[in-house]
């Protein structure tokens, strides 16, 4: 299984927005996330740069691509009404459900990565005979 520097900086990304919420967790005032709509704000930048570096791709229609794209449509759902409604509860659903989006993500890398290693080993086999 090999995995690229795309899913290297997804997960320091979801690592930091791991950091975020547990720091509105235990109510740390740091600058950028000492309100609600603050701390909504850059959860949605990191789900922003983490929807960049995915390399998605629309046209498979896979059952992990599939959810996937389900995922992002109720984060960006989330993300907005974070923005105006600004409420405790509704900041850690949309953390939550970045976090599911990064495992949903990884698991549909690891599973084309293990997939194109198993046809390049059948495509090298198949070339020694």
């Amino acid at each position: 299984m090999k995995l690229s520097w795309r899913d290297i900086a997804t997960t320091i990304l979801a690592v930091f927005g791991g950091a975020v919420a547990y720091a509105k967790f235990y109510d740390y005032s740091w600058a950028t996330i000492g309100s609600w709509r603050g701390a909504t704000a850059v959860m949605a930048l990191t789900g922003l740069i983490m929807f960049a570096l995915s390399g998605f791709d629309f046209s498979n229609r896979s059952i992990l691509n599939e959810g996937e794209m389900f995922l992002g449509v109720v984060a960006i759902g989330l993300a907005v009404a974070g923005l105006i409604i600004t409420s405790q509860p509704l900041f850690y659903t949309f953390a939550g459900t970045l976090g599911v989006l990064w495992l949903v993500d990884t698991a549909r890398h690891v599973r084309h990565s293990l997939l194109h290693q198993d046809a390049t080993a059948l495509s090298h086999h198949a070339q020694l005979r």
